[in-house]
């Protein structure tokens, strides 16, 4: 669970800075795009907590 908040406060940490100094965002511009990294990070982290049977 600490891995899983670490990378929600990196990744909101580094689209604050891209922000900031006005760089562009590491993201897919169009709401599929980043539809597909919200499952595929879903994905990785059930299959996390499967392999390691928490489920």
């Amino acid at each position: 669970m600490s891995a899983l908040f670490t990378g929600a406060v990196l990744g909101a940490l580094i689209g604050a800075v891209c922000r900031w100094f006005g760089l562009p965002s590491p993201t897919p511009p169009t709401p599929v795009g980043a539809s597909l990294v919200v499952a595929m990070t879903l994905g990785y982290v059930v299959a996390g907590f499967v392999l390691v049977g928490h489920l």
